[in-house]
């Protein structure tokens, strides 16, 4: 009984640090693309428009579905050819 539980405790731990790993990755990511300067016509020093949009994008979608009609659908009915 004390292996299975050992066992599942050093697969507990293991998922932890893969989801970690991941978690900081994407951290990471945003952070570099932070950092990165911008193409042209965003000024490229304005980092706080940057923050702010990656913000809008997690928290409000529903105002992007009219730049990108492909939001509205399904990811299979964006798969599908007509």
């Amino acid at each position: 009984m004390t292996f299975i539980l050992l066992f599942l405790v050093k697969v507990l731990l293991a998922l932890m640090a893969i989801a970690g790993i991941f978690a900081t990755a994407i951290g990471l990511l945003t952070l570099v693309q932070f950092a990165r300067s911008k193409s042209l016509p965003m000024d490229t020093s304005n980092r706080i428009n940057h923050i702010r949009l990656w913000w809008f994008v997690l928290t409000r979608p529903e105002l992007f579905v009219n730049e990108f009609p492909w939001l509205k659908n399904d990811e299979l009915d964006n798969t599908k050819k007509d």
